[in-house]
């Protein structure tokens, strides 16, 4: 006959395996991401409006906004002002930018420090459930 605790013991046993299991991959890509991002250095750049080019590919003769930044190899670089942080801004604003160091051209908005951090709390969740439930079958083993 199958005790409360017996029942408890083997729940907690699954929940220690897919905790473990799960969470440490979690966290090692969320660290690998992190570390991939490494080294994006901060600078500022501007929000100026792009004339219309007409007859662009892609069709698109409207006039957008864009954010330019001087790159540390003396090129002016541009990205288009759509994402969150820019679009609240106008023309001639500042805004913070991160730019990578090894393609200047590449450049975010958002810091590049919190990317990979979904993967890690996750990744902490899971294992936290796993550790927790190791212990909890200890405790349980030791009052059987």
């Amino acid at each position: 006959m199958t005790t409360p605790l017996d029942a408890a013991s083997l729940v907690l046993e699954v929940l220690s395996w897919v905790g473990l299991i799960i969470g440490v991959p979690l966290l090692i890509g969320g660290y690998v991401r992190r570390l991939a991002f490494s080294g994006w250095t901060e600078t500022m750049a501007v929000i100026v409006s792009r004339q219309p080019i007409p007859d662009a590919p892609g069709g698109d003769d409207s006039a957008a906004h864009v954010f330019r930044w001087l790159g540390d190899d003396g090129h002016l670089y541009e990205l288009p002002a759509d994402t969150e942080e820019t679009a609240h801004l106008e023309e001639g604003d500042d805004v913070t930018v991160f730019v990578n160091p090894r393609r200047p051209d590449q450049a975010r908005t958002d810091p590049a420090h919190r990317e990979g951090h979904l993967l890690r709390l996750l990744g902490y969740i899971f294992l936290g459930v796993g550790v927790l439930s190791v212990v909890l079958s200890i405790v349980i083993a030791v009052v059987e």
